[in-house]
């Protein structure tokens, strides 16, 4: 009968730490985005940067101050169009007030196929995930972003 307590204690220790870590993700995807500027800036393509599967579309923009960022559009380009995406290809996007790791196609380019997006660095580590079925259009934009 010891085997069993053990085992039962095992499965409550698994059983909180699942639903800590859950509730956790849930409290820091449900909070707002940093602030965007939605002023779009012309972002150009540097590199499409391969890491597990997943495609990211760097690109080089000026921010107001005439600084010049490197970030990843959140987007993440369905297969059909991401050989538009090559380097030295113009395209409009919002970046973050505060510069950081990502930034978004603006409404111009609403013709183009997302099939997910990735925001990693933004809120948390990592933070990903598709879009199904892939569309265009960027979903993204719609979420809560500070004021």
């Amino acid at each position: 009968m010891g085997w069993e307590v053990v085992l039962c204690v095992l499965l409550g220790v698994v059983l909180v730490a699942t639903a800590t870590t859950l509730i956790g993700l849930a409290r820091a995807t449900s909070a707002p985005l940093p602030a965007l500027d939605r002023s779009p800036r012309t972002g150009t393509v540097t590199s499409i940067h391969t890491s597990d599967e997943t495609e990211i579309v760097m690109v080089e923009y000026v921010d107001p101050a005439g600084e010049r960022h490197t970030a990843g559009l959140v987007d993440l380009v369905h297969d059909s169009w991401i050989d538009r995406f090559v380097p030295g290809s113009r395209w409009q996007v919002y970046a973050f007030r505060e510069p950081g790791p990502r930034v978004f196609l603006a409404e111009a380019h609403d013709d183009v196929v997302r099939r997910g997006y990735n925001l990693d660095g933004v809120r948390l580590g990592g933070e990903s995930g598709p879009v199904h079925p892939p569309r265009p259009g960027n979903l993204l934009l719609k979420w809560r972003f500070e004021e």
